[in-house]
């Protein structure tokens, strides 16, 4: 087995704190604005549909695979075949759930009705099922005041899913239950990343994870997929490129250096982020553009929203010690 080359953990340092919080900023003042993204190719606002869910995630990451794999095997090649060599099956694992696992249950749920700041809101159940996923496999304390803060968080998130849809019909929760499994997927790739951020390069690592995920695609391409790629116009290029590059040869690379940073809890927490950008974006896109966007949650699912919040602070506070 090939030895991989060292890198010791870095902690840090008070000079480095405000590059950690504008990279936060700058990473989740793209993330934020993806799931309109999202929707917009997805046809759920004004505009007609570029993608369906398959389509738009194979479109995505062939981009954004080719890119990382060019900066993998050109830039970086000694680096890169070590890692892949002595970590294949780990980089697997990643490669599977930060691409067809997070992003075909995501668009599956948007496609189908889920609105991208609802969308956006499921993701602040990273910090949960880090958490969660600590505890069953690292060993790490389930507390029963974490335990509470879950159960509130679900509790919200089941009143978001009975809010739409005929309320009680089984239409609606089933796809919120679906979208909820694209968290899940990042939580699951953020926890088996984590280790490694501390011995090798974050960025080859994210690239090499991205390049294996997006081959995973590939056998979707044939037929629809392939058609709906080379049939986009300039608008439909203009969101599949921002969703490809800022978001994800830019994004998963700067997620994976905070991990290496800090710890994965406190990186998990910054999801929280993800839904207050999202509804200002969209409901001031569908205030210029309405033709164009259109923003609809009706007050169940803000009232949802609010408990799944409070979960999430129930969860990550500690009346001692703070936010952890």
């Amino acid at each position: 087995m090939s030895r991989l080359p060292a890198s010791c953990p870095q902690k840090p340092r008070s000079g480095n704190v405000p590059v950690l919080i504008a990279s936060v900023l700058l990473l989740f003042g793209f993330w934020s604005n993806s799931f309109i993204a999202i929707s917009y190719l997805l046809g759920r606002d004004g505009a007609a549909a570029r993608f369906d869910w398959v389509g738009l995630t194979v479109a995505r990451f062939l981009t954004a695979g080719l890119l990382c794999a060019t900066y993998c095997f050109v830039f970086r090649r000694a680096e890169s075949t070590a890692i892949l060599r002595a970590e294949w099956p780990r980089l697997l694992v990643c490669g599977f759930f930060a691409v067809p696992g997070y992003n075909l249950a995501l668009y599956y749920g948007q496609q189908h009705g889920v609105p991208a700041p609802i969308a956006s809101l499921t993701t602040t159940l990273v910090p949960l099922f880090v958490m969660l996923l600590a505890a069953a496999f690292l060993g790490e304390r389930l507390t029963s005041r974490r335990m509470m803060g879950f159960a509130v968080a679900v509790a919200g998130m089941v009143v978001i899913s009975l809010a739409n849809k005929g309320g009680v019909e089984l239409g609606y929760p089933l796809l919120i239950a679906i979208t909820a499994l694209a968290p899940l997927s990042w939580s699951i790739y953020s926890v088996v990343s984590k280790p490694m951020t501390g011995r090798v390069s974050p960025v080859v690592w994210t690239y090499l994870a991205t390049t294996l995920g997006a081959a995973m695609t590939i056998p979707m391409l044939p037929g629809s997929s392939w058609r709906q790629w080379s049939n986009l116009d300039l608008a439909g290029w203009a969101a599949l490129l921002y969703l490809a590059i800022p978001c994800t040869v830019m994004g998963f690379a700067v997620w994976t250096w905070l991990l290496r940073h800090l710890p994965a809890s406190t990186v998990g927490f910054t999801v929280f982020l993800n839904p207050p950008l999202t509804t200002t974006s969209k409901y001031i896109l569908a205030a210029l553009v309405p033709t164009t966007f259109a923003f609809t949650i009706v007050l169940r699912e803000w009232l949802g929203g609010a408990l799944t919040l409070v979960g999430m602070g129930v969860a990550v506070y500690s009346p001692r010690r703070g936010p952890r």
